[in-house]
């Protein structure tokens, strides 16, 4: 942050897919319509191995079926993974599955691949491809431990960079914490008050947001002394584990000024 900036502030998925399963699947929107929850993880990562999404399946109340199957697409590509009983819990599906069932090498299978899961009901001999399904992309490994440690970072919006540290809360390795002294060495500001700024990962999308967190109780460095409660409160943001980076959009204020929105990038070292 310049001090000239506070100086002038002071004077003023529906899913959409080619069905390449025409006489398996005979009618869309009809039969029984199952449920499905959000998948936990929502991805496959580059470790093949290791990859898999897990998600239950719920059928209306009162509803029976003849079959269930899991079935998979990628681009123009589809087959049937394997049958389910209804309703079912804990359906694992794996990335090995995935390629042997689509016959796909391993050497095709590549980061932003995106494959498509549905379930598939029979009732009466009708066969519906119904609205339970979602998107699987391929994304590079992760693991909690990738989020935390030093990073540099940079706003090339807000004007500042710097170094920070970043530890994870002792009960949930999802929910991290900037250490400020970085922070505020970057903007100039010596009256911090020691708090660290809070950020939320969904561990199924990567998807960062956080509290608002007052950082200082004054902009009295920058003669704004009536300036109180400076904060920044992570609105948008992600963490990314190609490049071992989050992006991450702070809305920047303090209680009778919002100076708005601008883009951090930490990344680790």
């Amino acid at each position: 942050m310049k001090k000239y900036f506070f100086t002038i502030v002071a004077v003023l998925l529906i899913i959409s897919c080619k069905n390449t399963n025409e006489n398996l699947v005979q009618d869309r929107g009809l039969g029984v319509v199952p449920s499905i929850s959000d998948p936990s993880p929502a991805y496959f990562t580059d470790n093949i191995d290791e990859s898999y999404v897990q998600f239950d399946v719920a059928l209306p109340q009162g509803e029976t079926v003849d079959n269930a199957a899991i079935e998979v697409t990628r681009g123009s590509q589809s087959a049937i993974i394997k049958d389910i009983t209804l309703p079912a819990t804990g359906v694992k599906v794996t990335a090995s599955e995935v390629l042997q069932a689509l016959k796909i090498s391993a050497s095709d299978y590549n980061l932003g691949d995106i494959y498509t899961l549905y379930v598939l009901t029979t009732k009466n001999g009708v066969t519906t491809r119904s609205t339970a399904a979602f998107q699987i992309p391929v994304v590079c490994y992760f693991d909690p431990s990738m989020l935390v440690g030093t990073f540099d970072y940079n706003s090339d919006d807000w004007g500042i960079s710097g170094t920070v540290t970043i530890t994870a809360d002792p009960n949930d390795p999802y929910k991290v914490y900037i250490d400020q002294t970085g922070i505020m060495q970057g903007e100039g500001i010596s009256n911090g008050n020691g708090n660290s700024i809070e950020l939320d990962i969904n561990p199924n999308n990567f998807k960062v947001t956080g509290p608002q967190t007052i950082l200082a109780p004054d902009l009295s460095d920058f003669d704004m002394a009536k300036y109180t409660n400076y904060s920044y409160t992570p609105v948008a943001g992600s963490y990314s584990a190609c490049d071992g980076a989050y992006t991450i959009t702070f809305d920047i204020s303090t209680s009778i000024y919002d100076f708005g929105n601008y883009v951090f990038v930490f990344t680790g070292k």
